[in-house]
């Protein structure tokens, strides 16, 4: 195909395919890490989900590329006939129904991780189990809603045949649709904001860490590395508005490869999704790799998924009971016991969480300290 010297369809391409490589090397990392603890849990199956799909809508999008000659000057574009215009809609739809799916399936994973690390604190439990909850009803009405957008549902992309223009209106009895513009907007709103919650609990359960105040901030930031995906969806949303309300100033919406946000941002969701994992695999491979006391303490507290299980035993005055934290990670290393004030059931608790090397040195004995803040 002969293109345009100053055709950006290949850094679109480019774009597309660098990041979806990326995330699919990082998966991989994951996985293989997950088979060599011999572990396999659902959000690692979350993450395979999206993944999958991460792959599909990037072929997709480049097909649509293709078809509607994204990268090109639009006064270079051939006015399209309404076969090709049937055929650019079906993949526009497509991926429409992509999009919001990998999003929530990287957030279900990222929650369902949360909640294995077995923080008990009721405002912690309830806020990560209702913000899983909302997730999926949230995928699950957005994905819907997207596949009848208009009704009957084949009349999205083949309206062009019955299409009227009457006093420069487009009129077509035949179909409904509802306000693309507003939808969209209004979807990609509740992404940013399910970004926000989902990114605010690790500070959260960070934050009661005995540790210093400035590692507090280090790890915090750490486990926020989704604040980029928050902040491409907001860019997202800027190209969206712009595309719905373009200014006097877009005549060429073909000649740019901002398109190509929706794939950036649900692959390098993938990606940060995949960061505790590959943080887990790089300590296991070089254990003086992050060797530091506060960062062994975050690996022992949030490296692991922990499970409560009932009370072992009450002292006698009744004022505190030890509870065994079974890993959901067999590995030796991560065995810890978990002793509670019963006197207390409020979330203002402190947690000292034991360093790697500590766990190494007594492998079935150690022990996390809970006490009342």
């Amino acid at each position: 195909m002969n293109l345009p010297s100053d055709s950006k369809q290949p850094a679109i391409f480019a774009i597309t395919i660098v990041f979806a490589s990326i995330s699919t090397l990082l998966v991989g990392v994951r996985l293989y890490h997950r088979f060599l603890i011999k572990q396999f849990h659902w959000d690692d199956g979350l993450i395979c989900m999206a993944w999958a799909l991460a792959v599909a809508q990037a072929g997709v999008f480049l097909k649509f590329a293709v078809l509607t000659n994204q990268g090109h000057h639009i006064w270079n574009i051939a006015t399209p006939t309404i076969d090709q215009l049937v055929e650019a809609d079906k993949w526009n739809m497509a991926q429409q129904l992509l999009y919001n799916p990998i999003l929530c399936l990287v957030k279900a994973s990222v929650l369902v991780f949360l909640i294995r690390l077995g923080d008990q604190r009721t405002l912690v439990y309830w806020s990560l189990h209702s913000l899983w909850w909302f997730n999926m009803g949230h995928m699950i009405s957005v994905f819907f809603a997207a596949l009848t957008q208009c009704l009957p549902i084949h009349m999205y992309w083949n309206h062009y045949y019955t299409d009227e223009t009457i006093n420069g209106k487009v009129v077509n009895p035949n179909y409904q649709c509802y306000n693309m513009a507003a939808f969209s907007l209004v979807t990609a709103g509740l992404a940013i904001l399910t970004d926000v919650l989902i990114l605010l609990v690790p500070v959260a359960m960070m934050w009661n860490l005995r540790i210093a105040l400035r590692q507090k901030f280090a790890v915090s930031a750490v486990l926020s590395v989704g604040w980029i995906v928050a902040i491409l969806g907001v860019v997202r949303f800027k190209v969206f508005y712009d595309f719905w309300y373009p200014s006097s100033t877009s005549n060429d919406p073909t000649y740019k490869v901002s398109i190509t946000l929706s794939g950036i941002e649900v692959n390098v969701a993938i990606m940060t999704a995949c960061g505790p994992a590959l943080k887990a695999l790089a300590t296991r491979c070089v254990p003086n790799l992050f060797s530091s006391k506060s960062t062994t303490q975050m690996n022992a507290y949030y490296t692991r998924g922990y499970e409560m299980n009932s009370g072992t035993g009450t002292t006698k005055n009744g004022r505190f009971i030890t509870t065994a934290l079974q890993p959901r990670d067999n590995d030796s290393d991560s065995q810890a016991h978990i002793v509670r004030d019963s006197s207390s059931h409020t979330d203002n608790k402190s947690i000292e969480a034991p360093s790697i090397e500590e766990a190494a040195a007594v492998p079935n004995s150690n022990t996390l300290t809970i006490s009342k803040g």
